[in-house]
């Protein structure tokens, strides 16, 4: 899988959940950056970022983590990341960014994280 890189997306119950798996660049991130800002767009009262099968993990990834973070933060939505690979570890660590995103172990972990639901008309 080296040098590629796959997305899913899909909702599990108030989660949206975002699956990457191989190697995340510079090259990749506009294709991550979109995949992401659809998933805010589905309005999830989470969002889950699963990096656990990202091989390589640069700079380019973190930048588009932190995009849909404050994005996310605007519309008031949390972005927690599910069980992120020791690449993804190691450059969060490094770069002191891991304390800005919760780590689960599961999608339903991450639906703890969920906002609650807004009221209508109030």
């Amino acid at each position: 899988m080296t040098g590629r890189l796959k997305s899913s997306t899909a909702r599990v119950g108030a989660a949206v959940v975002c699956t990457f798996a191989g190697d995340l660049h510079m090259a990749n991130e506009p294709g991550v950056r979109t995949v992401l800002n659809e998933a805010l767009g589905l309005l999830p009262q989470v969002l889950a970022v699963d990096l656990s099968g990202v091989e390589l993990f640069t700079s380019s990834g973190l930048n588009a983590l932190l995009q849909v973070r404050s994005a996310a933060a605007d519309r008031g939505v949390p972005v927690v990341l599910l069980a992120p690979s020791g690449a993804v570890r190691r450059v969060l660590e490094l770069t002191e960014a891991a304390e800005l995103f919760p780590v689960c172990a599961s999608a339903e972990e991450a639906a703890r994280h969920a906002r609650p639901p807004q009221a209508f008309g109030t």
